[in-house]
């Protein structure tokens, strides 16, 4: 008999959540017996990985409140019977005394989870996806056994009063594991108050046998290809990036910076390409697929993870798994020390760390590299080798290793 797990996010699929198809993919191929629940089903075409979704049917697993999925008559007609059983119907009424939902909507989110009450192991993406479960949770309706995973924002939505006052119970009773993918995320988690003997750092993994490059060399004689791939907001940092083309094209090197991403900075960006004077040497792609990802990393030359402190959100980034992705790609990455970043290479050999912001030392760098075709070339190398440890059937078995304590 196939063992069941629930994957539960608040919605799918996005664009940029790559490693959530990872996860359900690898959880089928294992032989899982796979349901995703989400508060809002976003198309399949909302996802980078449409071709994956589509060949293993992800579609068909998805279940949706009945308020996102149903006509209205079709809505009344099933909740008319889910709420014929006298049980549900205590529960509901349960759960509207407790809540400040509405009655149908109540019924609606009970009517979802009724078919999860036998399966009962749920792998929640994003901590905040945790609400409705704990709700109906806290009325006796489920008994869930929960591996939990954060992603970054997520865990700075509370502070650690808050957190406990808000999920300390459930945690308690339910949650059997939780999952951060990176040891500075671990760090922030700890400060919620969450017990160290639950929490697992297991790495982000990236399809190997997908982004998979051949060795590199450079030549400073030809124009140098820069990239960066990301969301084009204040974490990502892509303006310090372009300030480090300026200092290049200054010194008279040959660069051509590719931003890759879209977002809601890319009116500043394109202002200050224009304000540097480095509108020849910069091109922003907008949002791409993988396989367009792909095909950018391959054109290029060396990687930059301009990821920051964020001054509004007082967030880093999490993790970096485009990195991975392009050391996999034979790409030497050159990155402030801001977060995860650091996990994702081993300074000196396959890429540099430098202090958050130090415009002058990520130039410094790239010039080193530019200069230094031998150590360019054994970089490109390392690079390689070292992302094929972050394969996704690495990381991702550390996931169904945790789902044995759900069972």
């Amino acid at each position: 008999m196939k063992k069941k797990i629930i994957i539960k996010t608040n919605s799918f699929p996005n664009y940029s959540e790559t490693f959530i198809v990872s996860n359900i993919v690898y959880a089928i191929r294992s032989g899982y017996d796979v349901n995703i629940f989400c508060n809002k089903f976003l198309g399949l075409e909302n996802s980078s990985q449409i071709n994956e979704l589509e060949k293993y049917g992800v579609k068909e697993m998805v279940l949706l409140p009945l308020t996102q999925t149903k006509s209205r008559l079709s809505k009344l007609l099933q909740l008319s019977s889910f709420l014929l059983k006298p049980r549900n119907l205590y529960y509901v009424l349960k759960y509207r005394s407790k809540s400040l939902k509405g009655f149908l909507k109540c019924a609606s989110i009970l009517k979802q989870y009724e078919s999860a009450r036998y399966k009962q192991a749920f792998h929640l993406h994003f901590n905040n996806s945790l609400d409705d479960l704990k709700e109906i949770t806290s009325i006796g309706f489920m008994d869930p056994r929960v591996v939990i995973t954060f992603h970054g924002y997520d865990s700075f939505l509370e502070n650690k009063e808050e957190f406990q006052k808000k999920y300390g119970v459930f945690y308690k009773k339910h949650v059997k594991a939780v999952t951060v993918n990176s040891n500075y995320l671990k760090k922030v988690v700890l400060n919620l108050g969450i017990s160290e003997e639950l929490i697992h750092v297991i790495p982000i993994g990236i399809n190997y046998s997908f982004f998979h490059g051949t060795p590199k060399s450079i030549k400073v004689k030809k124009e140098v290809q820069l990239i960066t791939v990301g969301r084009l907001v204040s974490l990502k940092g892509q303006l310090y990036g372009l300030q480090a083309v300026k200092l290049l094209k200054e010194l008279n090197y040959k660069i051509h910076y590719t931003i890759v991403g879209d977002g809601k900075n890319r009116g500043l960006l394109e202002n200050e390409v224009e304000r540097l004077g480095i509108a020849d040497c910069v091109a922003f792609t907008g949002r791409s697929t993988q396989l367009q990802v792909k095909e950018y990393m391959r054109e290029s030359d060396i990687f930059l993870m301009t990821s920051t402190f964020d001054e509004h959100t007082k967030r880093r980034e999490a993790f970096g798994l485009v990195s991975i992705e392009a050391q996999a790609m034979g790409l030497p990455v050159i990155g402030f020390d801001s977060g995860g970043f650091p996990d994702t290479i081993i300074d000196g050999k396959t890429g540099f760390v430098v202090e958050d912001r130090d415009v002058l030392a990520m130039t410094e760098k790239i010039i080193y590299l530019l200069e230094n075709q031998q150590m360019y070339k054994s970089m490109s190398k390392a690079a390689i080798h070292h992302a094929a440890t972050f394969d996704h059937e690495f990381t991702t078995q550390k996931y169904l290793d945790l789902y044995d304590l759900l069972h």
